[in-house]
């Protein structure tokens, strides 16, 4: 009986975690300069917060877009 509970703990803890909602740090950047920084972006069910980065640098090494982590 006690191995049944622990195994229905663990598959608790485990759905608990993986069907939470992620969230991550998004910054927005103009020419190298950070315009705004969002701290609780949500991420889709299935993706990362890299997926959501949309960078372009120029040849000086500036950054133009949206970088998430």
């Amino acid at each position: 009986m006690k191995k049944v509970l622990v195994l229905l703990s663990a598959v608790a803890f485990v759905a608990c975690f993986t069907s939470c909602n992620k969230t991550c740090t998004c910054k927005t950047y103009a020419d190298g300069i950070v315009i705004t920084t969002d701290d609780d972006v949500e991420v889709e069910e299935g993706k990362k917060c890299a997926d959501m980065t949309a960078l372009i640098t120029s040849e000086d090494g500036n950054k133009t877009g949206v970088e998430c982590k």
